[in-house]
């Protein structure tokens, strides 16, 4: 699974309650009321926590890790690809993102260095390792949650 450190912002409990249930059309109405309320950003981010409890939750069950399929889910932070690659572009938009994902460790990635993790957790080789949220963001989860977590 794709989830991301966007999962760490701020999210709307209503979208992502609607998203572990399986409830789309409440999804898309939280999702709706989010945007309409100015709190679009919690849109993205709820949908990746959605996908990290899912991924919890699921992986422990005996369809999953009863028949020896681990799941997990990276997390990626900021990624260059097309998709933010004009906002890279900018002293603003490159302020902005470093803002909301600070990165310690060597800045953005690209995602062929994201794509051995996938590979190795889906792989045989991934005996073990399961219901894991693998945060591969050069830092931004260390700088956001600090120690907390534990």
């Amino acid at each position: 699974m794709i989830s991301s450190v966007a999962s760490l912002h701020p999210t709307d409990p209503g979208i992502v309650d609607a998203a572990l249930a399986g409830d789309e059309d409440a999804a898309v109405a939280a999702a709706r009321a989010a945007v309409e309320r100015g709190d679009g950003a919690q849109v993205y981010a709820s949908s990746k926590a959605a996908i990290a409890r899912w991924t919890r939750r699921t992986a422990i069950t005996p369809e999953w890790a009863g028949a020896g399929i681990p799941l997990n889910a990276i997390a990626p932070g900021t990624i260059v690809t097309p998709m933010i690659q004009d906002m890279l572009d900018t002293e603003a938009g490159r302020r902005a993102i470093d803002g909301s994902v600070p990165i310690p460790l060597h800045g953005h990635a690209r995602p062929e260095q994201i794509a051995p993790l996938l590979a190795w957790l889906t792989s045989p080789e991934n005996s073990h390792i399961t219901g894991q949220v693998v945060f591969v963001d050069g830092g931004a989860d260390a700088v956001l949650r600090g120690d907390g977590t534990w």
